[in-house]
């Protein structure tokens, strides 16, 4: 089976769209903060449409299950630049836990460091035919937020880079805490595969569809969004 990041794209030209105001996000944008080159003219805030239908479903059904809770996107729609801002601070930090100051010119001098980092982030590729998914508007991060739009507990803080990230970290851990984690994990899983997404294999988090990512997990012969352009 071919890598992920080879699944051939014809893309179906949906369209980036901003999400609807009935969906929560945390505000600040989390990456906006941290000083990433957003240039975009639109929101930050947006996805491909089917993305923001199936996203919109997600969030009604799991106020079906439990009427307290809703879902709180931590990033959407995510520009290469972006993504290459926050790959080299995701860099920077794993070079730091070895004692190490890398400059970015430097960075393919690790492979090592960039191939543990890319168990989280996509490396930021220009290429056309392997996109970062965050870059085709088909891919989420997100959580569950409580009546007051609290963020609940969900084991660990979103972009934890290390094994505690895995959406199953928690299934055969018997303290109260990692039974009560693992089943919110499980919750937002059930709630976001229902309508078609595939969650990542290492970011309990993140949920995809429509990207090469998608495309890989359910053996489809192409992706159908390819990078976004021109916004």
């Amino acid at each position: 089976m071919k890598p992920w990041y080879r699944i051939p794209i014809v893309d179906n030209n949906e369209k980036l769209i901003s999400i609807p105001s009935g969906i929560n996000f945390i505000e600040p944008h989390p990456y906006l903060s941290l000083g990433a080159p957003y240039k975009c003219k639109r929101t930050i805030w947006s996805l491909r449409e089917g993305v923001v239908s199936r996203l919109v479903r997600a969030n009604e059904y799991l106020q079906t299950i439990y009427n307290d809770y809703s879902l709180i996107l931590y990033d959407s729609w995510r520009p290469v630049e972006v993504q290459s801002y926050m790959f080299y601070l995701a860099f920077e930090s794993e070079s730091n836990k070895r004692g190490l100051k890398i400059q970015p010119n430097e960075m393919n001098s690790y492979p090592e460091i960039i191939k543990e980092v890319e168990k989280f982030w996509a490396y930021p590729s220009f290429d056309d035919n392997c996109p970062p998914p965050h870059s085709t508007g088909g891919a989420i991060d997100l959580a569950i937020a409580d009546g007051s739009g609290k963020l609940i507990d969900m084991g660990c803080e979103i972009d934890n880079m290390d094994a505690s990230a895995s959406p199953e970290f928690y299934k055969d851990r018997i303290s109260k805490e990692s039974i009560i984690w693992d089943d919110r994990r499980n919750l937002l899983k059930k709630v976001m595969v229902k309508f078609g997404f595939v969650q990542h294999p290492n970011e309990w988090w993140h949920f995809s569809y429509g990207d090469q990512l998608w495309a890989w997990i359910n053996q489809n012969r192409n992706a159908i969004y390819g990078k976004i352009v021109g916004y």
